[in-house]
Formats: structure tokens, C-alpha cells, sequence
């Protein structure tokens, strides 16, 4: 595990969501989208387009853009194996960015469409 920044990331939405729960909003979303060679592939790209710089090029949270921020970025290699990372955590955590939370994280859900959103978490499951 790279730097901590998973376990920062982590712990500080682990004890969001165990205090607020989800937003409704995501709680019970599930991905419509199936896991194929093409969504991998547009799921690839997105990530690399939109996530790398801060999460790194294979989700460690190591990437240049991530190095000075605080906290660091999640390691998404290893947190999108968790129990946590359910559809509607990770559809809420990529929409909504680290602003319920106060973290640089940028919300994607005016810049990505619904459908983006499901390539890149389909693609972070290939970590």
C-alpha cells in the first residue's frame, strides 16, 4: 500500500458513512452496465482521463497531482476489494467528489455522464 493514502481516504469516509450512511440518492444504485472488454476499455480511459493524476496509473494513490494534497488519495487498488465498495458507495464517492467530506476530490457528476461513471468503476475492479 502506497503512502497511506487509502487508509486516510478510508477512514475518513468509513466514519462519514458510518455516522451519515450513503446518500440516498446512490445507497441503492447497482451497475447496469455489464463487465466487458469494451466498457473495460472505456472504463481505462475515463480513469486515465479524469483519475489518474491524483489516484495514480494503477490506483495506488500515488499519482504527481496527489503528492501534495491532504489527505493523500485513496488507494483505490485496494479499497475497491472492500466490503465497503459497494455500487452505490463507489457511484456516490465519484459523483460527489470529497465535497461532503472537505477533500480535494472534485465531484464528477456535471463532468462525467451516468454512464462514465459505470465504465470507471467497472475498470477500477480490474486493479
Amino acid at each position: 500500500m502506497q503512502g497511506g493514502g487509502m487508509m486516510n481516504m478510508s477512514a475518513i469516509r468509513h466514519r462519514f458513512v458510518s455516522q451519515n450512511g450513503v446518500d440516498p440518492i446512490y445507497a441503492s444504485r447497482k451497475n447496469p452496465l455489464k463487465r466487458t472488454a469494451m466498457n473495460i476499455g472505456d472504463g481505462k480511459r475515463l480513469y486515465e482521463r479524469n483519475c489518474a493524476a491524483c489516484h495514480g496509473p494503477t490506483g495506488l494513490g500515488n499519482g504527481a497531482a496527489g503528492k501534495s494534497l491532504n489527505p493523500p488519495p485513496a488507494n483505490l487498488a485496494a479499497f475497491s476489494r472492500t466490503r465497503m465498495a459497494t455500487d452505490g458507495y463507489l457511484y456516490w464517492t465519484i459523483a460527489e467528489g470529497g465535497v461532503p467530506l472537505g477533500t480535494a476530490m472534485p465531484p464528477f457528476k456535471n463532468t462525467l455522464k451516468t454512464d462514465e461513471i459505470w465504465k470507471i468503476m467497472i475498470y477500477l475492479h480490474e486493479f
